[in-house]
């Protein structure tokens, strides 16, 4: 099973930071996840951490779909994505 990185509200650095931490320690496979507006916080944060290790990572599974939140007393309907993160280091 994958370890999730949820990426939220954070700076973008922030989760570049804790993927190459799990990254270090040994972690072939990482789950980021984001949704709504943060989805292309998500896309910059694997780009960066391919360029930081010189290419030793590849995408998996790419998921695209829309998740139910409660905002408000009512569920919306909000888009997601899932990036499977593979280090060949």
């Amino acid at each position: 099973m994958s370890e999730l990185v949820l990426v939220g509200e954070k700076p973008a650095s922030s989760y570049v930071l804790e993927l190459m931490e799990r990254l270090r320690r040994g972690e072939k496979k990482v789950l980021l996840k984001a949704l709504g507006h943060n989805i292309s916080k998500a896309a910059y944060v694997t780009e960066c951490v391919k360029r930081m290790t010189g290419g030793k990572i590849r995408y998996g599974k790419i998921s695209i779909y829309s998740e139910e939140v409660d905002r408000e007393a009512e569920e919306k309907s909000v888009p997601a994505i899932e990036i499977e993160v593979l280090y060949e280091g």
